[in-house]
């Protein structure tokens, strides 16, 4: 009965925005500027690609130890929809040309190829059963397919989408063709639901419902383009946010089959195990076997994670690119690109060392001195930094933090505290004391503007760095500019524990 009511909300949560678009078009129906709907559309693409590969990865590369047939068919089939949707993003119209003239309609064939064959691979997987062994449904086989679908794909848009009906006419709207195509994947979509009620291969309720959520809203998202009439109105930008909001649950619905399943197996396997060492030496030895699979699948995931962060932080620069004289958009960039690698230098020393739980903290620091000193170049000014640390490690969830807020006043030290080009001192100490971390940092720089109150701050600068050390880390931090720069920061080391 609940999970009803949770359907009836994801509903009305979607049709919600429709009616009210519908019913007050002068309030809410808009077309947007082609520049600020482009970097809108750029980012749900590139997030919908990442998402869509992200399936992929956890369906194919966790297949030798799964061995879910059904997770590895969606992830091969969400190549291809990632791949695709790629396409479709390059050819948008608005962005530079994708080796043939970009227009509406040549992004609207891509995008109903890409839905298609979305509603194809999701309706298929029905008959796919986790754990049973099929002919064709072998690793390279169906990646080989799938690379293979969607290069016709390419070939077929890019040059002979005269053989492809129209979907899109400028300054008419949608074609008969891409209504009707919609409606067709609509109704398999629904077709695919009511199947997917009553399937049996879940490995949870909660899977369930992540799947048949994914399918209400990919519909609603199908909805929305059937009736759209410019490719910049708030339509599209409903329907890109429905599809983002489908695809991130039928990633959650592949992660709890493909990761979470095998490890609470795993998991199982190890308590029954366990308790009969002492009696059965092979059994000991199943469960250091079992213990370094999933050792070497974490390490793995480290090591990928870090990859698709580096990945997210590329398209970004690659974005901002087009932008090379908008000084705002280069700076936010450049101070998002900072945080993206101090997480991904997080992931890499996960993936370099042993534990996989924690890394050193005076690696991890002087790695960062590296990292911000390299976009940095002090510019006539020396700059030294002494590092001070003592011996100990920190767990994933306390470095990430304790990260942002060390590159943001390095950055800031770095950037302004040198103006004159004087030697710089920048002195860092962190200690460990019982169950509480001491850090402190300062530099002999200009200081904090006269007046300066970090409550009024209104750029995220000091301010973010003050709520991850408060909220996030749990600690106190302080802050004095009169002479120089100091920060000093105090948080508790045993707020998480370890996850492996």
């Amino acid at each position: 009965m609940k999970s009803n009511y949770l359907y009836l909300g994801v509903v009305f949560f979607c049709f919600s925005p429709l009616l009210l678009v519908s019913a007050f078009p002068g309030y809410f129906y808009c077309e947007y500027e082609i520049g600020y709907f482009l970097v809108f559309h750029n980012v749900t693409e590139i997030f919908s690609v990442i998402v869509s590969f992200s399936i992929f990865g956890l369906g194919y590369f966790s297949y030798s130890q799964s061995r879910n047939a059904h997770t590895l068919f969606l992830g091969v089939g969400f190549l291809v929809v990632g791949l695709i949707d790629f396409m479709h993003a390059l050819g948008y119209t608005g962005m530079p040309d994708f080796i043939t003239q970009n227009s509406g309609n040549k992004s609207s064939q891509f995008w109903i190829f890409s839905r298609m064959i979305t509603a194809m691979v999701l309706f298929g997987a029905i008959f796919i059963k986790p754990q049973e062994n099929y002919r064709l449904v072998k690793k390279y086989f169906l990646l080989f397919f799938a690379l293979l679908l969607a290069f016709v794909v390419f070939l077929l848009v890019i040059f002979y989408s005269e053989w492809i009906p129209k979907t899109y006419e400028q300054g008419k709207g949608l074609t008969n063709f891409k209504k009707n195509a919609e409606f067709v994947i609509i109704a398999l979509l629904f077709f695919s639901l009511m199947i997917y009620r009553r399937a049996t291969f879940y490995v949870s309720k909660r899977q369930r419902q992540y799947y048949l959520s994914a399918f209400i809203v990919c519909i609603f998202s199908e909805m929305v383009f059937a009736v759209y009439t410019s490719v910049f109105d708030v339509y599209n930008v409903i329907g890109h946010i429905y599809k983002i909001g489908a695809f991130y649950l039928i990633y959650k619905a592949v992660f709890l089959a493909a990761i979470n399943d095998p490890y609470e197996k795993l998991i199982q396997s190890n308590r029954l195990l366990s308790g009969e060492i002492e009696e059965n030496k092979v059994y000991a030895e199943v469960i250091r076997k079992s213990l370094r699979e999933k050792e070497s699948l974490v390490a793995e995931i480290f090591h990928r994670t870090k990859n698709s962060i580096q990945m997210v932080r590329s398209i970004l620069m690659i974005q901002a690119s087009d932008f090379p004289d908008d000084k705002n958009i280069q700076a936010i960039v450049e101070d998002t690109s900072i945080k993206i690698q101090t997480m991904s230098l997080v992931h890499d020393h996960l993936y370099a060392n042993k534990d996989l739980s924690e890394i050193p903290v005076s690696d991890y620091l002087n790695s960062l001195v590296v990292m911000v000193r390299d976009t940095y170049p002090p510019s006539g000014a020396e700059i030294r930094v002494n590092i001070q640390v003592g011996e100990g490690s920190l767990l994933l969830d306390t470095a990430v933090p304790l990260g942002l807020v060390f590159t943001e006043v390095l950055s800031n030290s770095f950037k302004y505290a040198f103006p004159d080009h004087k030697v710089g001192e920048i002195s860092i100490l962190f200690s460990f004391q019982e169950n509480v971390c001491h850090f402190e940092y300062g530099d002999n720089g200009v200081g904090l503007p006269v007046g300066f109150d970090l409550l009024k701050e209104k750029k995220l600068g000091l301010s973010l760095a003050k709520t991850i050390a408060e909220k996030q880390m749990r600690g106190t931090l302080s802050i004095d500019g009169t002479q120089g720069f100091r920060m000093k920061l105090s948080f508790p080391s045993d707020l998480y524990k370890r996850r492996v």
